[in-house]
């Protein structure tokens, strides 16, 4: 029987894979996805970080280019097990017995729940052919060199819609610019709502997406009314970015009986333990008073679930020290 079974290979599931191997304990690591990576990796790739310690900026995908790396490094006896899910979970008196969708079966003493919000699809534009793809409609920005001083459109108001028409036109890429949303108010960072008048982004809000105009592969116009002042406009560009987020399916939570919030978040305490003794979370997937949703917050839920997680292999004595110290000792 293995220490532990980390559910979800996002930036959060990537850290305790590393943090697990240094600290010698063995298990597996699994991920609903095609890659590892999350959210992140398969929808901002190219999306400049500002919030990472030590990084003035950097790209996501590098950042996670990077945690993958370290994941690798400190792989110790940790598997990992990738396009995968859970099929079912059984209780036993030592821990758990997982069968995976791959009909895989898994035995360990303890869970971390590092699922985010489950696998996903990003939301797609409305009033298009579902299965036609058009070369200039794009959900995630992978080369943004593609779009050097072409005219945009980004629709969305979230932090990735405007950080994304921020970066455009901070890295010269271009100059022509418009952001597209359905509210008034935005829902990113007001210091990156503050820089879209100083970038000279165009803003249309509230305007809502009413048709779609295409031709063959192509999408050529999009007709948007503002219902407040009863405006219609028809927009055009090359490139149309759509940043609505994204539909998730939380297939890793029906598996577990655990205390939720009613938004399903898990309800974890200070040391990052569920309802369950022997299961514990980190990231978006939980929930305690004065949680604020970031990656930098779910890699320390990591490190004090981990440091619990070692007490239940252990004993309720042990203290596995720092880590850096932990893994030099393991590797000597």
């Amino acid at each position: 029987m293995k220490d532990i079974l980390i559910i979800g290979a996002g930036p959060v599931g990537l850290y305790a894979w590393s943090c697990s191997g240094m600290l010698g304990l063995s298990g597996y690591v699994i991920e609903g996805n095609d890659n590892p990576g999350g959210q992140p990796w398969e929808l901002y790739p190219e999306k400049p970080l500002y919030d990472m310690p030590g990084f003035k900026e950097i790209k996501t995908k590098t950042f996670i280019e990077n945690l993958m790396q370290q994941a690798e490094t400190h792989t110790g006896q940790i598997t990992y097990v990738g396009k995968t899910n859970l099929q079912s979970v059984t209780e036993t008196k030592d821990g758990f017995t997982i069968t995976l969708t791959t009909n895989q079966i898994l035995t360990v003493k303890t869970i971390l729940i590092t699922s985010g919000n489950g696998v996903f699809t990003p939301i797609r534009l409305e009033n298009l052919d579902p299965v036609q793809i058009y070369d200039n409609l794009w959900y995630a920005v992978k080369n943004p060199t593609l779009l050097a001083n072409k005219k945009i459109v980004i629709l969305g108001g979230g932090d990735s819609s405007v950080d994304w028409a921020n970066h455009l036109v901070e890295d010269n890429i271009s100059n022509d610019v418009t952001i597209v949303h359905r509210r008034e108010l935005y829902r990113a960072k007001e210091s990156s709502v503050q820089k879209l008048q100083k970038n000279k982004v165009k803003e249309l809000k509230p305007y809502h997406v009413e048709a779609v105009d295409t031709n063959n592969n192509k999408i050529t116009t999009l007709r948007i009314s503002n219902k407040t002042i009863k405006e219609t406009l028809t927009i055009n560009a090359d490139y149309f970015i759509v940043q609505y987020g994204a539909k998730v399916m939380p297939t890793m939570l029906q598996q577990f009986t655990l205390a939720t919030t009613p938004m399903r978040k898990i309800i974890i305490q200070p040391n990052g333990q569920t309802s369950h003794p022997h299961i514990f979370a980190a990231g978006n997937s939980v929930y305690y008073e004065g949680k604020y949703y970031n990656m930098v917050t779910g890699f320390g839920e990591d490190i004090n679930a981990l440091y619990n997680i070692t007490k239940i292999i252990h004993g309720q004595k042990y203290h596995p020290g720092y880590l850096s110290a932990v893994y030099c000792k393991t590797k000597s």
